[in-house]
């Protein structure tokens, strides 16, 4: 059997009906509508979470730090952090990936769940935290059993338990845990030292090609930045690395708040009202209790705008409810709370920015041949500054913060962008602070474009902005209850709201605090060039000075070396006085033998000052250690 496509045409004046295609009953199929689990959603579309190809093992230690600092900072827990990374099986991209911490742990009947099931995480608040989506550490579980047959292995200990062990897979068709075995652990067993803990150790399948190894090291080293106050032990087949604890102070831990009702939608309330049904509350007590910034007065002038009459919450219908949502969002309210987030701050960051740790690969010769071992490096500037604003974007708090480290150990221009403690080391280009950086003008400095470029004309980069000339850090800190970040891959921010101006005014506020010094460094770099040319110079004037008389050429070379040191030094700032008495600066510029004064002169019409070659050079001998110089003219023939 055949399924006819026809149309109808006119022709003539008359209706016709053709066949345009003609299709075999059995290729017709019918649409089946079917259920994709989360798990099996996520694996499937694993670039929404950032586990593509090179990157898996980079997003793996990143979500697996993140979680250990989160389950730290929650109970204000200095952080001690132990992360590992090896090759398992090289040949097959087998590696090995384990990070413990000394967080608050998980209780036991909650590991398997919290472990292995998407989208059942403790982050689906309206808090400041690093985590966004709480799929990391289910990425790596459901990772693991879709590429090896080796089990997930979860060691936890929460305060009101002793430790116990795990071995955990995916279900990826059905989104559920598998324990394979658990058992609680004895003393001699245990893997977690002191009241608490966690640790989680996976086999992943997964390429580590040298650029997303650096990456992986730049991340570590970034987090120790903005995190001073964790110990970090990195451990790889190359070597181990502690970052040290720079500081015994902590940020104060985030908060929990209520939703701006400037922000408030459809969804936001029923779920306020969901909330509230077992007590009978009123509408009006609904709104009071689930908003900030909403007093009963509001609430209750809210509710008689919408024209609602009194009943329970909950016997309010969509087309009632969407009233309300729609004058709040033309109503005008205090600006959002910000007490809640939890910035690095001042004293934090600095401590980070003059003690920057970087790992370092150190190629190493052994009997058995050419080895990479890991060090770790600190870069001290000789200068850093801080600066913070507070504005709201998208009806959320957000703390912008912004610090420069400058000069000492830092060798050229790096830009660092956190958010929310978190370092962002791709996508740059795309990332708001780098557009402010390019639209931040240098002359903030009090410097020009010109200076800079030719005072670090040595400095390789292949930009044009004039800032990256510079030997200068700069970081930038946005912290907030939901970042602008432009992918699921949390990798980059929009520039949305008023979040760059704010940025903007950081960065210039920065400029101008570090202007003083970069000026005086510029002065000295300038001096420096000065001393140089003068020096190139010195040999030649020795010389023809040596042809009409008899001199110690090298004594006087040694004389001139010192004078120009003193004289781009600044000690020798009175020598145009000495040259031009009574003169002021326009006449300065005017010819040097225009005026003579024959009493102090050397008879060929030129004046003498102390440092003349033609004087007596030992004359300044009382001031300075340079050389005696015996001069005496040669006996020439007319």
């Amino acid at each position: 059997m055949t399924s006819k496509v026809t149309t109808e045409v006119l022709e003539k004046g008359t209706r016709q009906t053709k066949t345009i295609l003609e299709i075999p009953q059995k290729h017709k199929s019918k649409i089946n509508y079917n259920r994709k689990a989360e798990s099996e959603f996520f694996v499937d579309n694993s670039a929404l979470a950032g586990f593509t190809g090179e990157r898996i093992l980079y997003m793996s230690v990143r979500e697996l730090i993140e979680n250990s600092l989160d389950s730290c900072e929650i109970n204000h827990i200095l952080p001690v952090i132990h992360l590992s990374l090896k090759p398992l099986d090289p040949l097959n991209d087998l590696w090995t990936i384990s990070c413990k911490d000394n967080g608050i742990g998980i209780p036991s009947e909650k590991v398997p769940v919290a472990v292995c099931s998407f989208l059942t995480s403790g982050k689906y608040v309206e808090k400041q935290q690093r985590g966004l989506f709480g799929v990391g550490l289910k990425m790596i579980a459901a990772f693991s059993t879709k590429d090896t047959d080796h089990p997930l292995k979860v060691w936890s200990k929460s305060e009101e338990e002793s430790e116990f062990y795990f071995d955990l897979r995916t279900d990826i068709g059905t989104n559920k845990p598998i324990t394979l075995f658990k058992k609680n652990v004895k003393n001699n067993e245990s893997q977690i030292e002191g009241n608490s803990g966690f640790k989680v150790q996976a086999i992943l399948r997964a390429k580590l090609s040298p650029v997303t190894k650096n990456k992986i090291y730049d991340y570590i080293s970034q987090t120790s930045i903005v995190n001073p106050y964790a110990i970090i032990v990195f451990e790889t087949d190359e070597g181990k690395v502690t970052f040290k604890r720079r500081t015994d102070t902590m940020p104060s831990p985030s908060l929990e708040v209520l939703p701006h009702p400037s922000d408030m939608d459809l969804k936001t309330l029923k779920k306020a009202i969901l909330n509230f049904m077992n007590q009978k509350t009123t509408l009006q007590g609904i709104l009071s209790n689930s908003f900030q910034k909403m007093s009963n007065d509001k609430a209750k002038d809210i509710v008689n705008r919408a024209g609602l009459a009194a009943k329970p919450a909950d016997q309010y219908d969509e087309h009632e409810l969407i009233k309300v949502v729609n004058i709040c969002k033309h109503t005008k309210f205090q600006s959002p709370n910000t007490d809640h987030l939890s910035p690095i701050g001042e004293k934090i960051l600095t401590v980070g920015m003059t003690s920057e740790y970087s790992i370092i690969q150190n190629k190493v010769t052994t009997n058995s041949g050419s080895q990479t071992q890991l060090t770790a490096k600190i870069l001290k500037p000789a200068l850093t500054a801080y600066s913070s604003r507070i504005c709201v974007v998208n009806n959320r708090p957000t703390i912008v913060e912004c610090g420069i480290a400058y000069g000492g150990d830092i060798p050229s221009f790096k830009l660092y962008r956190f958010a929310n403690k978190i370092p962002l080391l791709y996508d740059e280009g795309s990332d708001v602070a780098r557009e402010v950086i390019s639209e931040v003008g240098i002359n903030k400095m009090g410097i020009s474009k010109k200076e800079v470029k030719e005072q670090f004309s040595n400095v390789e980069t292949r930009s044009d902005r004039t800032v990256e000339y510079l030997p200068i850090h700069i970081f930038f800190h946005i912290c907030s209850t939901k970042i602008p970040y432009k992918t699921a891959g949390k990798e980059s921010i929009a520039s949305e709201g008023d979040l760059k101006k704010y940025m903007k005014s950081c960065l210039s506020d920065l400029y101008r605090k570090v202007s003083a010094q970069i000026r005086r460094e510029l002065k000295i770099k300038e001096d420096e060039n000065k001393l140089r040319l003068y020096k190139h110079y010195i040999p030649f004037i020795v010389s023809a000075i040596s042809e009409s008389i008899k001199i110690d050429t090298k004594k006087l070379s040694n004389a001139f070396q010192i004078m120009a040191g003193k004289y781009v030094s600044g000690e020798l700032s009175n020598i145009t006085k000495q040259i031009l008495p009574n003169s002021d600066q326009k006449k300065r510029t005017e010819p040097v033998n225009k005026k003579i004064n024959p009493s102090n002169s050397n008879g060929n019409g030129i004046k003498l000052s102390k440092f003349d070659t033609r004087s007596n050079v030992s004359k300044q001998s009382n001031k300075t250690n340079s050389p005696k110089i015996n001069i005496s003219r040669k006996n020439t023939k007319k």
